[in-house]
């Protein structure tokens, strides 16, 4: 079955038409048209319909909406037992390696002997991606000035006109 297939037969167990799910989820009815007619949508566009159609996030119903348009954007058979078994394999190798990672990072924190408030602020750089740019700049600036020669003071250097 094709999620465009499946979302129509829920919308209309609901007793629902086009117009008066759009009417419900106070959008266009041409955005119901696009989904039952699988044009390209996000998946919270139909997320959000569903949800006004009554199916909560965690409903039987939009968990296998969700996998069968998974399956059509992105051309991988998700529902096929194969590639469950492939992707579960995948996942554990993942988890495996994740498990490892954090097992080493706390080894090496205890070692550093860091304190509480420069654990924070790696949980911080953790959630915020655009930090690490920043102290990657910050290490670069700081291992430059350490390998630059100690001079009596700062040397500046001025733009002589010549003459």
């Amino acid at each position: 079955m094709h999620y465009t297939q499946l979302f129509r037969s829920l919308r209309e167990a609901k007793g629902l038409t086009l117009e008066g799910l759009a009417k419900l989820a106070r959008c266009h009815r041409n955005t119901v048209i696009n989904v039952e007619s699988g044009r390209p949508v996000k998946f919270k566009t139909i997320a959000d319909l569903m949800k006004k159609m009554g199916y909560t996030a965690l409903s039987d119903e939009l968990k296998s909406l969700a996998l069968l348009w998974l399956e059509a954007t992105s051309g991988i058979p998700f529902s096929r037992k194969k590639t469950e078994i492939s992707a579960r394999k995948t996942i554990t190798s993942y988890r495996t390696a994740v498990g490892q990672a954090t097992r080493r990072l706390e080894l090496e924190a205890r070692q550093a002997n860091l304190t509480v408030e420069q654990v924070n602020l790696l949980i911080f750089a953790l959630h915020h991606p655009e930090m690490l740019s920043i102290l990657e700049n910050i290490r670069d600036l700081v291992t430059t000035l350490e390998a630059e020669p100690v001079s009596d003071g700062p040397q500046l250097k001025v733009a002589e006109d010549e003459t």
